[in-house]
């Protein structure tokens, strides 16, 4: 099948040129300088097979001939990233070529870990295509040896079985040698790679990691209209122009400037819905459920942490594994998902700017009434901690629980759902606490029956446990247990009493909008830094203050607060002499229009919430790199050995590779063959660099100076989602 009547024999180091004798001088050269026919090559022989042909010029001589590449090999060098990230890569153009109907032949191309991606077009490719496929393959896949599709003269890739000069041969991945040959011979039009190679650039120019003016062929194609220009696969460009703009978020992910909204009901019973197992099934599923996020203007980050949780978009199955010879779905690495979202919310995102703006109407209809219900679970909460009776929040725990109730009552609001995910540090961070506070209250007010778990936590896998409204509970026999439900008789403490039946609770008035303002307004209330000086108590006193700008005195205070009048009189003390609160003549407190921020800079505890934010997002990201050390140190000897050497701890991170593949930092070793002890410390202090810890800082800042929600997983574009709102991973 070779295109070439002529192959290149790798170069003999010694006396004998014909053959490797054991425990001779005699070496393979790391080079094919010569050129002999196909009907002289050795088996024993590394060999190189020309990848281009000739064609002959319409009319023209035979001087006339010119080269097109018949095979196109992505070839992935170990040197280039290691072993895990040649795989990666591998695994991902072959997904992506099939995604445009080009078959594709893995190869194992010998000892070193290196493999070879073969796929094939029998009319021809000019090498000013191939030349542009590779630039963008490489971007895209740092591992991808673009040399030898950049020199259609001498390009030459060893092909399957030719063996290796270090030992062992090319091998065949996933096919067989009759298989391979078919996929090969049949190879895919010329059109197909046009397609892929728009689809590469593309992807590459919306990671940032492509500039490059559009060559000849994009632009002779977009003005016959084909396929409306470059950026875009024809099926997408078929939908007409674009009709909402286009932009990049912090991170250079493109995504649409349009107001952010929940998704529809369409939406999400579409990503409720599990694909068959038909070919192809699953990953034509996952394009109609971002289209439909990137159209309520949710970033990328929200649609990763939404196609993260199995349960809520089974629809989105793609982007968490990949298919096997028997059927079955294995997990892909978190690099792998990474590269597959990227891919597919490019795409969204670019179909989803040119839907109608009709398409968008109903939707958004159709979302207000998928978000009653998270509103109504929001209203239903508040309200029962409303009525709940001052006990609850008097005690000295009581401004912790209210907080990270507070906290649950605005992710369910903000995302429409009835179940929510977040991890123990963001909880912390919107209550205004440290996250082993925050851990203990989630406790108590499940204990208390407010709450339930839907789903346990997964350490391994920095999953939270998923949160609900508790629907009944066993009383604990602690004397501290207190019911969530706020009028039960006296008595009512007994064994199997269920202190979350809410039916004699009255029914809460109905969700919306003020609902979810109000409680952003609460958690910018109680995350600002002067509590940690004055107290979250004295929060409390300060918001029913607030409640009442006309003025309140302060016996009417301690009645709203059921706190003792010293400890309110101790309260308005220290909130007049930070100059939140005024005392007017006839003695009654009325709020101010200073700034909880410039209350807190005044006394040094400002940054706080900023503080508290940016160690989650670092802490976040140290844990999920522990993480991957813990499963590194669990593989046994021969299985680290093959995997290769990790890159060092204080590598830097080239775009498109996996971060956590660097080995976790660590301290001398103590015993000779064992891992030093782990340094967390230096580990922290990498990350914070990674991320851009002084960026997030800087953010957060503005964020509290303008008195809104500090969010850490909002932090540098990157959202939540509505699946990250109802996981809380105390184990964290």
């Amino acid at each position: 099948m070779s295109p070439s009547r002529k192959v290149r024999r790798a170069q003999f180091i010694g006396d004998d040129s014909s053959r490797v004798q054991e425990n001779s001088a005699t070496v393979w050269a790391n080079s094919y300088p010569v050129v002999i026919d196909r009907d002289e090559v050795d088996g024993s022989a590394p060999v190189a097979m020309y990848l281009t042909g000739f064609r002959n010029r319409k009319g023209g001589r035979r001087s006339d001939r010119y080269h097109v590449y018949v095979y196109v090999v992505f070839e992935l060098d170990v040197s280039r990233g290691g072993r895990e990230a040649v795989r990666r890569h591998a695994a991902a153009l072959v997904e992506l070529l099939a995604a445009h109907g080009i078959g594709a032949v893995p190869v194992n191309s010998g000892p070193s870990g290196g493999m070879h991606v073969w796929v094939a077009c029998p009319q021809g490719l000019p090498p000013v295509v191939v030349a542009r496929i590779a630039d963008a393959a490489q971007a895209l896949f740092p591992t991808v040896d673009r040399t030898p599709l950049l020199n259609p003269a001498s390009g030459a890739v060893r092909p399957p079985g030719a063996p290796h000069r270090h030992g062992g041969y090319a091998e065949l991945v996933r096919h067989s040698v009759e298989e391979a040959v078919a996929v090969l011979k049949q190879g895919a039009q010329a059109r197909a790679f046009v397609a892929l190679l728009r689809d590469l650039e593309a992807q590459a120019k919306a990671a940032g990691l492509w500039r490059v003016a559009d060559a000849a062929l994009g632009e002779s194609r977009a003005r016959r209209g084909g396929s409306g220009g470059r950026s875009v696969p024809p099926s997408i460009a078929a939908r007409g122009p674009v009709v909402r703009p286009v932009v990049t978020d912090e991170g250079g992910v493109p995504r649409l400037d349009v107001p952010w909204r929940l998704l529809s009901g369409a939406a999400r019973r579409g990503a409720e819905h599990r694909p068959s197992s038909t070919p192809g099934a699953h990953q034509a599923a996952v394009h109609p459920v971002l289209r439909s996020m990137a159209a309520a203007g949710w970033h990328r980050g929200e649609a990763a942490a939404f196609a993260a949780d199995p349960e809520l978009s089974p629809a989105l199955e793609w982007l968490r594994t990949a298919s096997t010879a028997t059927g079955e779905r294995a997990p892909l690495t978190e690099a792998e998902a990474e590269d597959r979202l990227t891919r597919a919310w490019w795409l969204a995102v670019q179909d989803a700017a040119r839907m109608p703006h009709r398409r968008a109407e109903t939707d958004q209809d159709d979302e207000q009434q998928g978000a009653a219900e998270g509103m109504a679970a929001a209203t239903d909460l508040i309200a029962r901690m409303e009525a709940c009776g001052h006990a609850h929040w008097t005690r000295p725990s009581g401004p912790a629980d209210r907080a990270v109730l507070r906290a649950l009552a605005w992710f369910m609001a903000a995302y429409g759902l009835v179940e929510v995910t977040a991890s123990v540090r963001r909880i912390a961070v919107l209550a205004g606490y440290s996250k082993s506070t925050a851990a203990l209250s989630l406790q108590r007010v499940t204990y208390d029956g407010w709450i339930e778990t839907a789903k346990d936590a997964e350490r391994r896998t920095s999953s939270g446990r998923r949160i609900r409204l508790a629907r009944a509970h066993q009383c604990t026999a602690d004397e501290h247990h207190m019911c969530a439900l706020h009028d039960l008789p006296a008595d009512s403490k007994t064994a199997g009493h269920h202190g979350s039946d809410r039916s004699g609770t009255p029914r809460p008035p109905r969700g919306g909008v003020g609902v979810l303002g109000r409680l952003g307004g609460l958690v910018a209330h109680q995350q600002a830094g002067i509590w940690h000086r004055f107290g979250h108590h004295a929060a409390r006193t300060l918001e029913i203050i607030k409640d009442h700008p006309a003025g309140v005195s302060p016996e009417e205070i301690t009645q709203h607060s059921g706190y003792t009048a010293r400890t309110t009189a101790r309260h308005c003390g220290r909130l007049v002499e930070a100059g939140l609160a005024e005392i007017t003549a006839e003695g009654a407190l009325v709020p101010t229009d200073r700034s909880l921020y410039e209350a807190g800079a005044a006394v040094g505890v400002a940054s706080r919430p900023v503080e508290l934010a940016v160690v989650a997002r670092v802490e976040q990201s140290q844990h999920q790199w522990w993480c991957r050390e813990e499963a590194w140190w669990q593989l046994d000897r021969d299985e680290r050995r093959s995997r290769g050497p990790r890159a060092s701890a204080d590598q830097a991170v080239l775009p498109g590779l996996d971060p956590y593949a660097r080995a976790y930092p660590r301290q001398a070793p103590t015993e000779l063959g064992q891992p030093g002890a782990a340094d967390h410390s230096r580990a922290f202090a990498i990350e914070a660099a990674r991320i851009g810890a002084a960026e997030l800082a800087a953010e957060a800042t503005t964020l509290a100076q303008r008195g809104e929600v500090i969010d850490p997983a909002r932090l540098a574009g990157h959202r939540p989602t509505a699946a990250e709102p109802g996981t809380i991973t105390l184990a964290a």
